[in-house]
């Protein structure tokens, strides 16, 4: 009966908890929004400056290798690279290059005869902080991206 009651009658609640609570959700997921694009176009320019980079390196041609013609038999042709001067202009490249305004770090450079890997890092804070929550891992950040190229040889 007092359900009933309830149900047919007047109700006398207020809507201001309910706004409230929908505008700290809307301002939560706003900064999460935020913050999400944010670190995807950073991933994105630290990509593109890493891929520029292990590309310029791949371009380091170990001489002595490719004219003994190591791989003269082999049905995939391959021009060999010179390691330690593809590490040291990756190195140069990356040192001398800034993401958002923070030093991009080095954490793997692999290099064999043929290919180069590499893998960078970026560690920041995220644009907008959330209020009220003032711990520092989670309004702290790290992109990293992992970048490589090959030395394939193509023929004219």
């Amino acid at each position: 009966m007092a359900i009933k009651k309830l149900l047919l009658g007047k109700s006398r609640g207020s809507l201001i908890p309910l706004s409230f609570s929908f505008f700290i959700f809307a301002m939560l997921l706003s900064f999460i929004s935020i913050n999400v694009a944010s670190a995807y176009a950073v991933k994105r320019e630290l990509t593109n400056l890493g891929e520029a980079a292990v590309n310029k390196s791949a371009q380091s041609i170990n001489l002595l290798a490719y004219y003994a013609e190591l791989n003269r038999f082999s049905s995939s042709k391959h021009v060999p690279l010179d390691c330690s001067s593809a590490n040291q202009k990756f190195s140069l490249l990356i040192s001398q290059a800034s993401v958002a305004g923070k030093k991009v770090l080095i954490d793997s450079f692999d290099c064999g005869l043929y290919e180069i890997t590499a893998q960078i890092s970026i560690h920041g804070k995220l644009p907008v902080q959330i209020p009220f929550i003032q711990m520092g891992e989670l309004n702290e950040v790290i992109i990293s991206t992992k970048v490589g190229a090959s030395s394939v040889y193509i023929p004219n």
